[in-house]
């Protein structure tokens, strides 16, 4: 049994938490997440999104503590992924066929691919559900994730069930941003807007703008803690990432074969340092690709660094520039360096992929064969000084 969790009265978390997952869509999910659900009871009774299939007892269970889903007279979907659809049809079918499912026209075409025919009634005949005391305004935010993703507001509550919007990947004992640690918190919301929305700047900025001028108390979003004390905060973090804001602020990742790409990744570090810059440094071996991109989200550059390894990049830093272009980071300028033995490839390679990434090419000759020299490392040195005194133009 859990303990009672109310967002306002009649307002209820009915969700699950999966402390166990690490894996999300390629980003890795160092402490777990939540599949939020919650539970409108007035007059008539909506529940909003369901959960992970995996989770379907245990939301059951938790609904039950509230309501007979034989009297439950509305099932919301905002958004059809199976992390938020994936107990819906079995729901539907043995708990409560009584219900009437509404989704967008997106919405209500993808679920029937995933699990079949539902009788489901689109926002576009309902855009507004009244339960009595209580209603649903639903507005449709396409690409705010997925083409079918929607919002629901409480305008009597001044509550947003925001979907995937302001998530993080968190699983916690507490439900509310005021039960956990700040510092995590914060940290994991950078990590959900830089893994899943960083592509999808141009529409949750469109959603974003959507909620100026509507009284929010609290924002429900369908992964980890519930916002009720820190609205403004993070919506103003989310216009600023919105914006592609960047600080000073550098960037290295890369990968080595016998260690002379890790001395160019060095040198130029000690290079940046010593003009006052922040600076952070990833082995793409020992250090995950999500990891690096959440770092990434506000620096003002990126230099990417491989040996060449078969006239190509190392295999590590491929699948980092691959994932990078996918997220398409803002504002940011960059450039390859590496070292070869008798043929080149992989800075040409990076260079390349930073660009259809959408970072601004800066001039870079750190190409080395074989070990760096003192020459070179010098030569590497001073690129970072270079580079740093770039970030702070």
């Amino acid at each position: 049994m859990i303990a009672l969790v109310q967002l306002k009265k009649g307002v209820y978390w009915v969700g699950a938490v999966d402390w166990d997952i690490r894996n999300f869509h390629g980003y890795l999910t160092h402490r777990g997440s939540t599949y939020n659900s919650y539970l409108l009871v007035s007059d008539k009774i909506a529940l909003v999104d369901t959960v992970k299939a995996p989770f379907y007892e245990t939301w059951v269970r938790h609904i039950k503590q509230y309501v007979d889903p034989k009297k439950i007279d509305y099932i919301i979907s905002n958004h059809a992924e199976p992390d938020h659809s994936g107990s819906l049809s079995k729901f539907y079918r043995e708990e409560a066929p009584q219900a009437t499912i509404i989704a967008t026209e997106r919405g209500k075409n993808i679920i029937t691919k995933y699990y079949g025919e539902l009788p489901i009634t689109t926002t576009k005949e309902m855009p507004e559900l009244s339960l009595g005391g209580k209603t649903l305004n639903f507005v449709a935010v396409p690409m705010a994730h997925w083409p079918d993703s929607m919002v629901s507001y409480i305008p009597e509550d001044k509550i947003l069930l925001s979907n995937d919007a302001f998530g993080q990947h968190l699983s916690s004992t507490g439900r509310f941003d005021d039960e956990v640690d700040p510092n995590i918190l914060w940290h994991e919301a950078e990590a959900y807007y830089a893994n899943i929305l960083m592509p999808l700047q141009g529409a949750v900025g469109r959603a974003v703008k959507a909620l100026d001028g509507i009284p929010i108390e609290i924002i429900a979003p369908s992964h980890g803690v519930i916002w009720r004390k820190n609205i403004e905060g993070i919506l103003s973090r989310y216009v600023q990432w919105i914006s592609g804001h960047t600080k000073p602020k550098v960037i290295i990742s890369y990968d080595t074969m016998w260690n002379s790409t890790k001395i160019m990744a060095y040198a130029i570090a000690e290079g940046v340092a010593s003009e006052g810059v922040e600076c952070r440094v990833y082995n793409l071996t020992e250090n995950h690709r999500s990891d690096v991109i959440t770092d990434l989200l506000e620096a003002k550059a990126v230099l990417i660094g491989s040996p060449t390894l078969n006239n190509h990049v190392y295999p590590t830093v491929a699948e980092f520039l691959a994932y990078m272009r996918g997220l398409k980071p803002m504002n940011k300028f960059g450039a390859g360096f590496g070292s070869y033995g008798w043929a080149g490839g992989a800075t040409r390679f990076i260079n390349e992929q930073m660009t259809l990434a959408g970072i601004e090419i800066i001039e870079s000759k750190l190409d080395y064969a074989f070990k760096p020299t003192d020459e070179e490392w010098q030569t590497a040195y001073d690129y970072g000084v270079m580079v740093a005194k770039k970030v702070k133009e």
